[in-house]
């Protein structure tokens, strides 16, 4: 009796802390209201400590109400009339084509802003996401959001709050003093309540309420609809679920025509169960282009135009050169398509797939991504929503190996469909690829989940190898990879060709559709 009333003084002593530091956040701050956290179950024999899930909730809302900045609307748009500013956001609401996307320099040599985001995530904490480049250290003074709104009646009216930044990036992998490296800019919105007032442009700089809106960011704003629905996992198909899966294919730079291949990777993907790719294009073959063209029309395939910020080379002989010559900026470069794609997609799919033209992920006990995350989240329970990206372990399919058994031998089929791998499974967070969380991820990286929305969400959930592997089809390098030890251990795996008739049949109908516009 004695244990229990204790248990119920601790508990309510636990209460009473937790609502007087957040009656003290709200005065301190201001913050918008964070709905409060779930009710405790009753504590169970080995299970969590009463009052842990209000600990963690407690916790995430601390730092939403640390993290918080307030706003300011810029009065009288800056002293400037409200028709000329008007004005000057119609001329620039369709400044950036889809294709092409154009680096905003907004401090000289040091800040270069490259897409906007609404995120709504996180109830009563509205926030845009900026992706951007520094180039070396940011300036010791504060960095500044301005957001322009249209409201009823199309008056525009502008608002200031300080940035807060996150790199794109772990300390631990270094970083060069005048490196460049990729940034997420969150910029906190105000609470507009009964306004139907909606961000249209942004600007990050060192500048309290910029007046220029001409030199700002359109803000992105598809579908920004929650389409989260974990209730719908149970279906196997990919008929009720096409965008469940985005696939986000990092800067295409190479000169070898591979419309083939393309098409191949594309048509597998969609029966996996991708409903849209997003491809990012440095340089390719023109075949390339028609094939990337070709499914934009149907929408399956958005693809954008790459450049590099600063005084990065621009030209193709030159990137390629800097690229062979300093890796780390290549793969701190390599992230910035990968969050611009996660984000275009924060309100589209579920999960985003950062993935390489020579890859796959197949399931091994289902057919679909579909079936195979319906499983892990059957496997998991309720801790499947701990995690931020659901990770998938590596295995080598290398051309040297095809015609190293003779007992299989498919020589008529397509990429992906080969069936003499390593038998090495990479370990844990080597090499792996993943499904990624739009609900829970912050950052995205070329494997997993960088950083998380939440503080208390793991990263990374690896999927056993027994469930699924990604199959990786490229030549061995034996300047990264120890190729004798890898190629003296082989088995076959057939585990692609239940794909082969179908696949086959798909591509003969593109191929027909490309025939003769190819060069």
């Amino acid at each position: 009796m004695l244990v229990a009333c204790t248990k119920r003084a601790c508990r309510a002593g636990l209460v009473a802390v937790l609502v007087t530091a957040l009656c003290v956040l709200t005065l301190l701050d201001s913050p918008p209201r964070l709905p409060d956290p779930p009710a405790d179950p009753p504590p169970t024999p080995g299970g969590e400590p009463p009052g842990t899930r209000s600990i963690v909730a407690y916790s995430w809302a601390r730092r939403l109400a640390l993290d918080y900045r307030a706003s300011k609307e810029c009065d009288g748009a800056n002293g400037r009339n409200e028709t000329t500013l008007e004005m000057a956001l119609e001329r620039t609401l369709d400044a950036f084509e889809l294709t092409a996307i154009r680096w905003l320099e907004t401090i000289p040599r040091r800040l270069f802003l490259y897409s906007g985001h609404l995120d709504l995530r996180v109830a009563g904490y509205p926030s845009l996401r900026v992706i951007a480049v520094k180039h070396g250290p940011l300036p010791t003074s504060s960095l500044f959001c301005t957001v322009w709104y249209e409201e009823e009646q199309g008056r525009i009216r502008s608002y200031s709050m300080e940035a807060l930044v996150s790199p794109i990036w772990l300390e631990e992998w270094g970083e060069e003093t005048d490196s460049y490296t990729g940034i997420l800019v969150s910029c906190q919105l105000p609470s507009l309540e009964g306004s139907t007032a909606y961000p249209l442009r942004v600007y990050v700089g060192s500048t309290s309420c910029y007046e220029n809106p001409s030199h700002s960011l359109a803000i992105f704003r598809d579908n920004v609809t929650d389409n989260n629905d974990d209730d719908n996992y149970e279906n196997d198909s990919s008929t009720n679920n096409s965008k469940r899966f985005t696939l986000c294919i990092k800067g295409l730079d190479f000169d070898e025509d591979i419309s083939e291949k393309l098409v191949a990777f594309v048509e597998l993907h969609r029966i996996l169960g991708a409903g849209l790719f997003y491809f990012y294009v440095f340089d390719v073959h023109e075949n390339v282009l028609k094939v990337l063209r070709l499914y934009e029309r149907s929408n399956v395939v958005r693809w954008f135009d790459l450049t590099l910020p600063g005084d990065l080379p621009k030209d193709k002989k030159n990137r390629r050169e800097f690229f062979d010559q300093d890796i780390w900026t290549k793969r701190r470069m390599e992230l910035i398509p990968y969050n611009h794609c996660f984000y275009e997609n924060l309100h589209r799919s579920e999960f985003v797939v950062p993935i390489d033209v020579d890859e796959a992920i197949v399931p091994i006990k289902r057919k679909s991504w579909h079936g195979l995350i319906s499983d892990e989240r059957r496997k998991l329970g309720e801790s499947f929503e701990e995690f931020a990206s659901y990770s998938v372990r590596n295995v080598y399919f290398f051309p040297e190996l095809q015609n190293k058994s003779k007992s299989v031998s498919f020589v008529d089929n397509p990429d992906y469909l080969d069936t003499i791998r390593t038998s090495n499974v990479s370990p844990e967070g080597d090499s792996v690829k993943s499904f990624v969380s739009t609900r829970r991820a912050l950052t995205v990286h070329n494997h997993y989940a960088l950083s998380t929305l939440n503080p208390s969400t793991r990263r990374a959930h690896h999927v056993d190898p027994n469930d699924a592997l990604k199959h990786h089809h490229r030549a061995c390098d034996s300047r990264h990879l120890d190729c004798d030890l890898l190629m003296d251990d082989v088995q076959i795996d057939v585990s692609a060709l239940r794909y082969a008739n179908e696949l086959k049949a798909r591509m003969k109908v593109t191929l027909n559709d490309l025939n003769g516009h190819l060069d």
